[in-house]
């Protein structure tokens, strides 16, 4: 009897299970608080799904539908990498279009203080920053949990917007380390290596910071580490992160405090540094 009962309560919860993974959008409007009556709600248009889906296009989706609702729809084939895939929102350029302008008003403010400390050196580093984040693309890159089955948990699962982009790419297999670096290094993923093995790999800048660095994760996280002796923390590097070497804080125009953070904050919209887009 109790192996019967077993067996039923099995059967179950993997019939629950699978249904969760193709819940419909009307049960999702139905928590996203819709209210009752006669007028339909305007539907959820123009969200792009690609990279490695089985389903690739451009959908519309009722009202209160869900980001799972959108992975189901576009099949995510087994090549897919969720920590790199990236969830692009329109509501999100105008704020990154921002954080793009106040970055270069301070890269050219440290410009203009390099020119009258004639520090040399910082203004060959600071005019190369200025350069690389010039050509960087406002993308609307949002931090999100792309993976279906975490999606199964709401609080990973936020409603769509018109006009949402969600990319996934397969799996990245190297590291880049930028910032005061004599140039940019694209070093093979080493799951044994820490932050500074990858930054030992990669020729520093005079004037880089010796006592820490930002780690930005292939999701869009970021958080600054220490790499110095007496304060060196362990960093899980996950294959297709960032590592920004910033210049020395006390080297930099005392106005732009928050240039750092403003440059790691920068570097985690631009998905496509990390992963592998294109294929």
């Amino acid at each position: 009897m109790r192996r019967g009962l077993r067996r039923d309560l099995k059967a179950y919860i993997a019939a629950a299970y699978l249904a969760c993974l193709c819940l419909p959008a009307a049960v999702y409007a139905q928590t996203a608080g819709t209210p009752p009556g006669n007028d339909t709600p305007p539907a959820i248009t123009g969200v792009t799904i690609s990279g490695a889906v089985i389903k690739p296009g451009t959908y519309d989706f009722p009202a209160g539908a869900r980001l799972h609702d959108a992975s189901v729809t576009a099949q995510i084939n087994a090549q897919a990498w969720f920590l790199g895939a990236a969830l692009l929102r329109q509501s999100a350029m105008e704020p990154q279009q921002r954080l793009k302008v106040g970055l270069l008003f301070e890269l050219n403010a440290n410009r203009v203080h390099a020119l009258a400390v004639e520090d040399a050196e910082l203004h060959e580093l600071i005019t190369r920053l200025y350069r690389a984040v010039e050509a960087m693309p406002v993308t609307g890159r949002t931090v999100a949990q792309l993976d279906p089955l975490q999606q199964l948990i709401l609080s990973n699962n936020p409603l769509l917007e018109n006009g949402d982009r969600l990319l996934y790419p397969r799996k990245a297999e190297q590291v880049r380390v930028t910032g005061a670096v004599m140039a940019d290094c694209v070093l093979p993923h080493d799951p044994s290596w820490q932050m500074l093995d990858y930054l030992k790999a990669c020729q520093r800048h005079p004037l880089a910071e010796r006592n820490s660095a930002y780690l930005i994760q292939p999701n869009g996280t970021w958080q600054t580490y220490g790499i110095a002796y007496w304060n060196l923390q362990p960093a899980d590097v996950a294959t297709g992160a960032i590592i920004y070497l910033p210049p020395q804080p006390k080297r930099l125009s005392p106005s732009t405090r928050g240039l750092n953070n403003d440059m790691a904050a920068m570097l985690a919209t631009q998905y496509q540094l990390g992963g592998r887009f294109s294929e």
